[in-house]
């Protein structure tokens, strides 16, 4: 088996499971996974959430400023 750095040797990527058609997955597999992406969504909310509200904090903060 040839390293992972070495030319010639394909690298192995990771890929998503979807568990409609995953026969092996128990039903706490599934439920694990559903939480584990509803935890993903969740965290990229609140980060654009937070930059939305540090723009609109700026904006506000600017017109004032020239008011």
């Amino acid at each position: 088996m040839a390293a992972p750095g070495e030319p010639g040797e394909a690298a192995a990527f990771a890929r998503r499971i979807d568990p409609a058609r995953e026969p092996g997955l128990s039903p706490e597999q599934r439920r694990l996974m559903a939480q584990v992406e509803y935890a993903q969504r969740q965290r990229a909310l609140q980060r654009r959430l937070r930059s939305r509200n540090v723009l609109l904090a700026l904006g506000i903060g600017a017109v004032t400023f020239g008011i």
